[in-house]
């Protein structure tokens, strides 16, 4: 009779465990669907760098000697690498360069990216001839990390690996187990993530600009997207909707591709998106979200960004630390935002012993060359200053090192 009993009351348990399992199946399901749905998902977060993340396998494996360009959406937006390898090949410099500018990133984020990078780059035995890394200061503001603090998790989560999860989990058991939950449960995504992206829409507006849209401009500006797109699907027939293209190196498209009219009708598109109504708008965006003109610095920000500067000077030959020309008309930075911004470069100097580049005032880089109030456009910009970073890094001594 007790024989009897122990059994079915096993069998009662097992029957519940697996109710239970099958509930929690089922919720997990359904928050994945919700995220799906919502398009709330990793890769809505950061498909243009899981896809770059992935394509370092094949990166390792190509014969060349490798450049690496990585950075912000500043360096996405300004590098062109298949303009620098065939300008460099034109000097008897032959590389193939790739580009690692994601935005939406600030170097905490980046720190863990770059270790991804350094452990392939280590495990198959490869280097990288030059690695220039970008250092954006309004990307290391207090205010920037605060504008991303619900999403470390989920960026932590994303990009790291369980063996940095363990060290978390002894010292903060609460914190470990919320990023395996986010990794292997939840998708990727935070509840924090998840609500701040929900909420977003609540928050109170943001300063806007008083100048009055230019309605003609808008009105052409939609035209010309239009057109533009058009163009695109013509000339790119067989382009498959990705974040970062393997056969651009991670880059953009090529003026040597378009057609002169393309190009013109490009030149009018930037015109439409300099208007004084937009710029201004942008400008303030950036205050708002990153202290562009400021700089209050966040110094674990500096600290994550020596590390990244670390993590490729131990697989590199040559790493070079630069910041990028910026609009000076509607980016004026004041006295003591210079102030900090030297002491930031001075440390990081100090405690990585290379000297930072500085091309935040390029001559050769003027305000028409912009899209907005931060990054390049492409067809100007963009080539002006990949033949600068061409010009600056085809010295005796790196042709030298190649040979």
């Amino acid at each position: 009779m007790n024989l009897s009993t122990s059994s079915s009351e096993r069998a009662l348990f097992a029957r519940i465990v697996v109710v239970i399992l099958l509930g929690m199946g089922a919720a997990l399901g359904l928050v994945r669907l919700f995220h799906t749905g919502t398009g709330i998902t990793a890769d809505a977060f950061l498909g243009r760098v899981l896809e770059a993340k992935a394509a370092l396998p094949r990166i390792t494996a190509e014969p060349q000697e490798l450049v690496m360009f990585f950075g912000s959406s500043r360096v996405e937006a300004g590098f062109s690498p298949r303009q620098f390898d065939r300008e460099m090949a034109a000097r008897g410099l032959p590389v193939k360069s790739f580009n690692f500018g994601f935005g939406g990133l600030n170097p905490l984020f980046q720190d863990i990216l770059s270790r991804r990078i350094r452990e392939q780059f280590e495990r198959d035995g490869r280097r990288l001839k030059i690695a220039l890394i970008e250092f954006n200061p309004f990307q290391a503001t207090v205010t920037r990390r605060n504008r991303a603090r619900e999403a470390e998790e989920t960026m932590q989560a994303i990009l790291g690996t369980p063996q940095e999860f363990f060290p978390v989990l002894m010292r903060d058991p609460e914190r470990g187990v919320r990023l395996f939950n986010i990794r292997y449960l939840r998708g990727g995504i935070s509840a924090e993530a998840f609500t701040s992206f929900v909420a977003a829409g609540l928050a109170p507006p943001r300063p806007r600009t008083g100048i009055p849209e230019d309605e003609s401009a808008k009105a052409r500006r939609r035209e010309l997207n239009r057109i533009l797109d058009q163009r695109f699907e013509e000339d790119y027939p067989d382009y498959r909707a990705e974040q970062w293209h393997y056969g651009w190196q991670g880059g953009g498209t090529i003026a040597e591709e378009r057609s002169a009219e393309t190009l013109t009708l490009f030149d009018e598109f930037y015109a439409t998106l300099r208007t004084e109504h937009k710029l201004d708008d942008d400008r303030l965006h950036r205050i708002n979200t990153a202290d562009i003109i400021e700089l209050n610095f966040d110094p674990e920000l500096v600290e994550a960004f020596i590390r990244i500067v670390k993590n490729f000077q131990a697989i590199s030959d040559r790493v070079e630390v630069l910041m990028l020309p910026k609009n000076s008309r509607w980016i004026q930075n004041t006295p003591e935002a210079t102030e900090r911004l030297a002491a930031a470069v001075a440390r990081i100097e100090d405690e990585t012993g290379l000297r930072l580049h500085n091309d935040r005032e390029l001559p050769a880089i003027t305000p028409e060359m912009f899209v907005d109030t931060t990054h390049l456009a492409r067809y100007t910009g963009g080539v002006v200053y990949t033949r600068h970073l061409v010009e600056e890094l085809a010295s005796p001594e790196l042709e030298a090192a190649i040979d």
